[in-house]
């Protein structure tokens, strides 16, 4: 049973990046319409969550079992990575706001802050779809008793 949770281990860790990023965005833009300000401390953990998440996400994602059988894998890929950096900069972004003793994201600012925590929510979802065409699409990880639908090509791993 450990094995086989073991080598689940992307497809359950990818789904709390995608929630948390895209309630930390509703829940910061909430916040932001009500108060027309944004304190950079409130939500933070959910966004270190998210980041974190992101970034196990790609280092669990099982790239040899779609080389050679999808067309989907290098945007994938590469909007994973994006919103993994795209997300970190959130973080870090709050971190020096607090740090540098700002309490509130005000005026150009909080919009700049909110169109890049829109961005994050616009790369996660792209990650998803491409990640979701891999799977119902071309059937990568999946098996059927015990054997793999779209089995990788041999030679084509990095």
């Amino acid at each position: 049973m450990f094995t086989e949770v073991f080598n689940h281990t992307h497809p359950i860790v990818v789904h709390f990046p995608i929630a948390l990023i895209l309630i930390g965005f509703g829940y910061d833009l909430v916040l932001a319409l009500k108060k027309r300000s944004l304190n950079p401390v409130g939500g933070l953990w959910m966004w270190l969550l998210a980041a974190g998440g992101a970034w196990i996400a790609i280092a669990t994602g099982p790239d040899d079992d779609a080389r050679g059988v999808t067309s989907f894998l290098e945007p994938h890929e590469l909007l994973a990575t994006l919103t993994a950096w795209v997300v970190t900069l959130i973080v870090v972004w709050r971190l020096l706001m607090y740090l540098k003793g700002k309490r509130e994201f005000v005026k150009a600012p909080l919009v700049l802050y909110l169109v890049v925590s829109f961005a994050s929510c616009g790369l996660v979802l792209g990650t998803g779809y491409y990640g979701g065409k891999m799977v119902y699409t071309d059937g990568v990880g999946v098996s059927a008793n015990g054997t793999l639908v779209n089995p990788p090509v041999q030679g084509n791993h990095k």
